[in-house]
């Protein structure tokens, strides 16, 4: 019986530490089978793999779920529930130990308990009535669907699409997405496949996350027309912070997901405070809601009567999430 994959991803690593990890998990997966661990940026992963030893990754251990495995990379030992420290510098085979033991753990409590892991409550699936024009809008409604799906292309590489475990799989480069960015989506196929299919079918292929994927098609296609099914009139917020080390990175970005993290706000009333132009509004809303960092209120009750950001305020949230992210 499949239960699906578990998924880890890291935060507030070094280079070289992030590097550790993947090295790790590859190891790990070319023995127990390419999708035992998948390494993805959802901070609300099974495993999550982090270095305390500064106060950004201290602030991050604090506000980790207490239900989550924490893989902590520190100096000291950190104390807590499902807390497990290992001291710097990680060295891959260690690392590639306490994941073995964590996951085996992991996969007997889920088939003891339920046969199959959590499901994550996903949004509602696009329009079936709604004709899918572009590859973002494929890749999306697979995985919404959560369907296995082969895409296909004459002249170009398959890709394989894993909506089950969020997998982006194709058969020489994970680049290979460019080539259907700009594509007359007429000429593209898509077939459901099952799980196992694909499994036989794409054996020794580059995977990624699918999530990376549909970030980077979201700010490529969306061209700035909003999703089917959306409005630009619903109130909306940030549940967590985008990966902005992704492709398509635009500095207008930070100021749309600062205000957006911390209130329910309509694109359009986006517009009004920030003047961003609406495409670069939409665009970042599509790459948003794709990677599942989107809320939306219906409870009018929930809102709180918001004006205008001040200029100052919004330089200096601008000025300290740079530094976070080393940008000056």
């Amino acid at each position: 019986m499949h239960i699906g994959a578990l998924h880890i991803s890291g935060v507030n690593l070094q280079e070289v530490e992030q590097k550790v990890l993947d090295v790790a998990v590859n190891i790990i997966c070319d023995e127990k089978g390419k999708d035992y661990l998948i390494v993805d940026d959802n901070p609300g992963s099974e495993i999550l793999v982090l270095n305390a030893d500064s106060a950004e990754g201290s602030k991050i251990l604090n506000n980790a779920s207490e239900n989550q495995v924490k893989i902590v990379f520190s100096s000291s030992t950190q104390s807590g529930k499902n807390i497990i420290t290992m001291p710097t510098p990680v060295r891959v085979i260690a690392l590639k130990n306490v994941l073995i033991k964590i996951a085996e753990q992991l996969y007997a409590y889920i088939i003891s308990k339920k046969g199959h892991l959590k499901a994550v409550k996903k949004p509602t699936v696009l329009p079936e009535a709604q004709k899918i024009e572009n590859i973002f809008q494929q890749l999306l409604q697979i995985k919404l669907a959560n369907k296995c799906s082969l895409i296909s292309s004459t002249g170009l590489p398959s890709i394989y699409i894993d909506g089950v475990n969020g997998r982006f799989i194709t058969e020489k480069s994970t680049d290979d997405i460019e080539k259907y960015l700009n594509l007359d989506f007429n000429s593209v196929e898509s077939k459901e496949i099952s799980y196992e299919q694909l499994n036989e079918y794409s054996k020794n292929m580059p995977v990624a996350a699918l999530n990376s994927i549909l970030w980077r098609c979201a700010l490529a296609c969306s061209n700035g027309k909003l999703l089917p099914g959306h409005s630009e009139n619903t109130p909306v917020k940030l549940t967590s912070w985008p990966n902005f080390s992704r492709h398509g990175f635009k500095p207008d970005y930070f100021k749309l997901a600062a205000i957006m993290a911390k209130q329910y706000i309509s694109l359009m009333e986006l517009n009004r405070q920030t003047q961003i132009p609406f495409k670069e509004i939409t665009d970042f809303y599509n790459a948003a809601f794709a990677v599942d960092i989107i809320e939306t209120v219906t409870d009018k009750s929930k809102l709180k009567k918001t004006g205008p950001i001040k200029s100052s305020q919004n330089k200096s949230i601008l000025k300290k999430l740079a530094q976070r992210l080393g940008i000056n």
